[in-house]
């Protein structure tokens, strides 16, 4: 089944979290600790062929634990087994956006080859007809799927979606978009991408490869493109089964009719960290622009706006138009995660027309998107609506129900800002310190594997984690927040220098359990 990258939940915005790896932790001048990768000379002759290869016990292990962590997912219920690196995750969920963090979790673990996906979802039974009406709800209420031509049949709890759309783009959001109601067992997704000018192979090759060489996620990867009779065929090495599916999405979102992995291998310790600071350094204002424009321009909720992108030394201006505040946080997004990026300012405008409609009716159709919602429908959340403000009043029982909440009110139609008053019920769950260091010392020394150019010291204190050091982009920065929450700390103080790169942002835009307001 497809998976955006950039779904609510699943696949979007989301940070590698590798876990597992043999590593070397150098000691800091202080008793903290800090990790970077062994000298040159430590390794004088070995090569990542070289190193022993992770077992399937470490990386069963590592998963299980990526799951456990997980705010959304009961992983009780879940089984995981492995085999030469090849995860099979099993059991049952409740709802398909469960399964698809589920498998998006076990992809960013650093070992894992590929990822079977054998569990079954077995959520509240609600009639086909009840369904379909959730289904169709869904798509009408969204900005960007309002108006696309997609039919909805829904039997024995499977969503049937037919139809033709203008870009790859498209059809992954609205399959997305069905796959969070709640209550379905599974989307079949039969919609036919239909583009208007069909690329030639040069053309395809050179697009393909321009996206693949600008993704913050891919950004320490380098991959050969040949596009042949439209099929784009991939090679080269990644640090993760998660950049793999990166790099296809990407492939077929610049229109690939099929994309070959063949020639891709996962190779848990590959670290190309002079590649990665070479593509920020090297990056030109304009070459930017041009990386950041195209991410537009393949963005589903942004590509109809047309929105103007100045740069100038690694700062991203966008201006113009859009009429939602889905579309305008998609393309700060996609403007963001674009290598060479070292700030944006958002100056696009939100045009709120007197004929939309009525606050009333916004706030019935964002009430409607919540009781729909696997995560929120037994919450009670008030929304508030004026001038197409939402705002949202309640009270839920975690941090990541308060942020799915907003990011839910976000992406409705005609929605122009949310502000969010939810209040978490559930508290921080006692850790000792001892536990949270030890815990976070295996987790930083797994993120900066054979990395000589970041280094992070921390110390822990009645819970809270003081971060400290120097990364090269704020995609790492945001990366090692996420691990010092897993960790079990509450209120992280980050104290990281980012040197260079994309100032990831804190609204919640991917499968985090916990991001900062």
């Amino acid at each position: 089944m497809n998976r955006s990258i950039l779904t609510a939940l699943a696949l979007t915005v989301c940070a590698l979290r590798p876990l597992t790896c043999n590593y070397v932790a150098v000691a800091a001048e202080s008793n903290e600790p800090s990790f970077a990768a062994p000298s040159p000379a430590a390794d004088e002759g070995k090569n990542s062929s070289q190193r022993p290869a992770l077992s399937d016990r470490e990386i069963r292990l590592a998963v299980e634990n990526e799951l456990l962590a997980s705010a959304a997912i009961k992983s009780h219920r879940l089984q995981v087994l492995v085999e030469d690196g090849i995860v099979t995750l099993a059991g049952r969920v409740r709802n398909l956006l469960d399964e698809d963090i589920a498998v998006g979790l076990t992809q960013r673990v650093r070992g894992v080859v590929s990822v079977v996906d054998q569990l079954e979802v077995n959520g509240p039974y609600r009639p086909d007809a009840e369904l379909q009406q959730a289904v169709e709800a869904a798509l009408d209420s969204d900005p960007a799927t309002h108006i696309l031509p997609v039919h909805v049949v829904v039997k024995d709890g499977i969503a049937t979606l037919d139809g033709e759309v203008a870009g790859y783009g498209a059809k992954t959001l609205a399959s997305d978009i069905a796959r969070s109601v709640v209550g379905l067992a599974d989307v079949d997704d039969r919609m036919k991408v239909n583009l208007k000018f069909m690329p030639s192979d040069a053309e395809l090759n050179k697009e393909i490869s321009e996206l693949l060489k600008y993704s913050v996620q891919l950004d320490q990867v380098e991959l050969d493109v040949v596009v042949k009779a439209g099929t784009a065929v991939l090679n080269g090495a990644v640090t993760t089964d998660f950049q793999r599916s990166v790099a296809e999405q990407l492939a077929l979102q610049a229109g690939a009719k099929d994309v070959d992995l063949r020639g891709i291998v996962v190779e848990w310790d590959l670290a190309n960290q002079e590649l990665r600071a070479s593509r920020y350094q090297k990056a030109t204002d304009e070459e930017i622009r041009d990386a950041v424009t195209r991410a537009l321009k393949y963005d589903p909720r942004v590509l109809s706006f047309h929105p103007e992108v100045e740069v100038k030394n690694g700062v991203v201006t966008l201006t113009g138009n859009v009429s939602n505040l889905a579309a305008r946080r998609a393309a700060e997004r996609a403007a963001r995660f674009t290598v060479g990026v070292r700030q944006v300012n958002d100056h696009l405008n939100i045009n709120w027309s007197e004929t939309t409609p009525t606050d009333e009716e916004i706030s019935e159709y964002t009430i409607a998107a919540i009781h729909r919602d696997p995560y929120l429908h037994d919450e009670e959340i008030i929304v508030d609506c004026e001038n197409a403000h939402i705002e949202l009043h309640g009270i839920v029982e975690t941090n990541f129900e308060k942020n799915h909440a907003e990011w839910t009110a976000s992406r409705q139609r005609d929605v122009v800002h949310v502000d969010n008053y939810l209040v978490v019920r559930a508290k921080w769950v006692p850790k000792t310190d001892e536990a949270i260091t030890a815990d976070l010392k295996d987790r930083m020394e797994l993120m900066f594997v054979n990395d000589q150019e970041n280094v992070v010291t921390f110390k822990v204190s009645n819970g809270v984690a003081i971060m400290e050091g120097s990364v090269e982009t704020w995609y790492l920065w945001q990366n090692v927040l996420d691990e010092a929450v897993a960790a079990g700390a509450r209120e992280p103080h980050m104290m990281i220098k980012v040197r260079s790169g994309t100032p990831a942002s804190l609204r919640y835009a991917g499968p985090h359990d916990y991001v900062p307001q």
